[in-house]
């Protein structure tokens, strides 16, 4: 096959896998999981603490947040921004 298709034949390794897999019954390969970022998960009791600490100090930073739940600043991101809807102004969060 690479003499006919060169380089962009598919490896060998990867034909057999894709064959093993047509076998034993996947047909389909769309609406599968992908290995991209993972989805973030976060619950309300993380949630609830993230408000508890933003009332007790309006300038805490994000990094400060992220540190005091051990949660990635992403996590942390995605809870102030999209579940909570705060934004920085003058050095202080307030509500959308």
């Amino acid at each position: 096959m690479k003499e006919m298709y060169g380089e962009q034949c598919l490896a060998r390794c990867n034909l057999f896998r894709w064959c093993q897999r047509y076998e034993a019954g996947r047909a389909n390969i769309k609406g599968l999981p992908r290995l991209a970022q993972a989805h973030v998960v976060t619950n309300n009791a993380k949630i609830s603490v993230v408000i508890e600490l933003m009332r007790q100090n309006s300038r805490i930073t994000t990094r400060e947040i992220a540190v005091e739940l051990s949660i990635s600043k992403g996590t942390e991101n995605h809870i102030i921004h999209k579940k909570l809807g705060y934004s920085k102004v003058c050095a202080q969060w307030v509500p959308k």
